[in-house]
């Protein structure tokens, strides 16, 4: 049972955070940064783009699936981080690939070592929890527009 817990949290993690909790952080940046939907459009490609990548990489050699988790998890959590770090769109485009492979790694990992174990229920949970905080940071921050930024120019593709 250690197994697919920790299976589930990765996964929760992962998935949640390198992939799914774009989707509702997007309306705010949106409304806070001025990102089109064409802009947005293209950071969820790339994470795709990159979670294909990382996936097929992981078909390479003979990877072993604790470093793989452990590497993938750290890559996401810092990858996502830097979002906030940096406000320049086409680093937001290589990061959010970045995490994109880091999260296939995760899951390809997990997948190797609890086959057998049902943690699968972590992806959902994930994003459920992700959409949760989002929502929970949205309205703690108020939700409005940041001081100095132009409202639907800003950050375009």
């Amino acid at each position: 049972m250690p197994a697919a817990l920790a299976g589930f949290l990765a996964l929760a993690a992962a998935m949640g955070i390198g992939r799914f909790a774009f989707t509702p952080v997007l309306p705010l940046m949106q409304q806070q940064l001025g990102l089109s939907l064409t802009a947005g459009g293209v950071l969820a490609a790339a994470n795709y783009a990159g979670y294909l990548a990382g996936a097929l990489a992981c078909t390479l050699g003979r990877p072993q699936p604790k470093v793989l988790v452990r590497a993938g998890l750290a890559a996401v959590a810092v990858l996502t981080a830097a979002m906030a770090l940096l406000p320049n769109f086409t680093g937001w485009v290589v990061l959010r690939f970045g995490a994109g492979v880091a999260s296939a790694a995760v899951f390809v990992g997990v997948s190797s070592l609890t086959v057998a174990a049902g943690s699968y229920a972590g992806v959902g949970a994930g994003i459920a929890v992700a959409g949760l905080l989002v929502l929970v940071v949205g309205q703690l921050a108020g939700s409005r527009p940041r001081r100095g930024s132009r409202s639907g120019s800003s950050l375009r593709c």
